[in-house]
């Protein structure tokens, strides 16, 4: 008999390889920066808060190509974050219970690891760990209405640090011979934009968090590569380019990490007569903006200032989520990977897909992201099935939300999945639990519910229309699909 949970707090965290989001919106990077000016080390949030060169930063990270590898450095991070110092959330482990995500499809030595470190160093009251992507469909961007329940279909885009995910997601479940990667993530596109600045303009391989912050703010995806090329090839009256003004390095400056200077095109040479005149703040939001930030405040005058003019690197790096062979790299974009997961799925079943592709990541919250995915995806989708993309508001956090508002709910709540699903107090694996049943065998039992265990389409077919699908999650499957005979299902806003 299930041992009822504490009546606890239950403690959200997504734990990616770039940062740490703990539910509702704290973040701290998942990392040991070290300062060679300061030589000191920075945890977690003390980098954000305590840094005031961003110059030449090295990382200690605990993820390599997205395996947790490094525990030394993930335990020093944990610490930092479960402490009462600086932003950490002061919890008290035997109180509280622990959500906490995982890569999708992770090593089982590596699972065991996170089981025997949750319970065996911080010893919490109870513990679930799960696939990130699997938590996207309690969100709202999923849902589609604020008082519409979770769907039964959703194909999640995850475009992460390390990598990015296409992960379909059946009745709160990941379809596991369905999801694929891509090899591209926010580390490989930093790395790019420092390569190609290093080689037209200044040295700035050693300038990750600088160049990082430049990607952020200054790229897009381009929805028409050939016209956006051809007009970054001007050189005057050049709507492309955008001047990115380097950190002052002075103690006493708040511009640390560098901001885009208002403008279409790059100022001229400083002179008395027209210093400050581009500093002007933009209220354009368009995609040919960039978003500008107003310029901080700073200490160096226009004289002093190290500007860099980018032009078609703006387009040139993001372009490399659709097209990777752009830089030699034999895969396929993000479009063609979503129609190749989807046609792994039970014929039935894909219109739902179709139209409820959610992306989430730090990837996609380039501007025209959402625009270039839907142009893409209608030359690969069926012309019966509806498209439908939804880029989340706050896309780095949305799986830490949105299973921490679907938790929050009650049992009777209209909001509540009307199919069984994975994510619940149910599925949390106690401390009596670990230690009763031979330790990571509990948390393997429990956990394996967030996966479809299938190899083809017809197992998913036989999950969802009940012929033979016990065994195939871990729990018993079967009952009656809601997109079974009809049109649409939950997921599908218009066929």
């Amino acid at each position: 008999m299930q041992d009822a949970l504490p009546p606890t707090r239950v403690l959200v965290l997504d734990n990616g390889a770039h940062s740490i989001k703990a539910a509702p919106v704290t973040t701290f990077r998942n990392a040991i920066s070290r300062s060679k000016t300061a030589k000191r080390n920075y945890i977690a949030d003390q980098l954000e808060s305590e840094c005031d060169d961003f110059g030449g930063l090295t990382f200690r990270v605990p993820f390599d190509h997205g395996i947790l590898n490094n525990w030394d450095v993930q335990k020093t991070v944990w610490d930092r974050v479960y402490g009462d110092k600086g932003k950490g959330l002061a919890i008290n482990p035997q109180e509280t219970n622990l959500l906490l995500t995982e890569p999708v499809l992770n090593l089982p030595n590596v699972q065991e690891h996170y089981d025997q470190i949750v319970f065996e160093e911080y010893d919490f009251a109870s513990y679930l760990r799960c696939p990130a992507p699997a938590l996207v469909p309690y969100g709202l961007e999923a849902r589609g209405f604020p008082n519409a329940p979770p769907p039964e279909c959703a194909l999640v885009i995850d475009s992460g640090f390390s990598f990015t995910h296409i992960v379909p997601v059946l009745r709160g479940r990941v379809v596991s011979h369905a999801v694929k990667r891509i090899d591209v993530g926010g580390k490989l596109l930093t790395n790019y934009l420092k390569e190609l600045v290093s080689f037209r303009h200044w040295y700035m391989m050693d300038q990750t968090s600088v160049m990082e912050h430049a990607k952020e703010k200054a790229c897009y995806v381009s929805t028409q590569w050939e016209h956006d090329w051809e007009l970054a090839t001007h050189n005057s009256n050049n709507p492309i380019v955008r001047t990115y003004v380097l950190p002052d390095f002075v103690p006493t400056s708040t511009n640390k990490l560098g901001y885009v200077r208002t403008g279409l095109t790059p100022p001229p040479p400083p002179s008395p007569q027209n210093e400050g005149d581009d500093m002007t703040a933009s209220t354009s939001a368009s995609m040919m903006t960039g978003g500008p930030q107003p310029p901080p405040a700073a200490t160096a005058t226009e004289e002093e200032e190290q500007l860099l003019h980018l032009c078609n690197e703006r387009f040139s790096v993001p372009e490399v989520l659709f097209t990777p062979s752009t830089i030699d790299m034999n895969q396929a974009g993000t479009a063609e990977t979503v129609a190749a997961s989807i046609a792994l799925l039970p014929d039935s079943l894909q219109g739902l897909f179709w139209s409820n592709v959610v992306c989430v990541g730090g990837n996609v919250a380039f501007e025209g992201f959402a625009e270039r995915l839907r142009t893409d995806l209608r030359s690969f989708a069926p012309q019966e099935f509806d498209i439908n993309v939804t880029v989340s508001a706050r896309p780095t956090t949305a799986a830490t939300a949105a299973a921490a508002s679907y938790l929050s709910l009650p049992p009777t709540s209209p909001l509540r999945a009307a199919y069984p699903t994975p994510l619940d107090l149910s599925s949390f694996v106690t401390r009596q639990e670990y230690q009763e049943q031979g330790g990571s065998n509990a948390c393997r039992r429990k956990f394996g519910r967030f996966y479809l265990r299938s190899e083809k389409k017809e197992d998913v077919e036989r999950y969802v229309y009940g012929a033979g699908a016990a065994g195939m999650d871990g729990v018993t499957g079967g009952g009656t699909f809601k997109g079974q005979g009809t049109a649409l299902g939950y997921g599908q806003r218009g066929g």
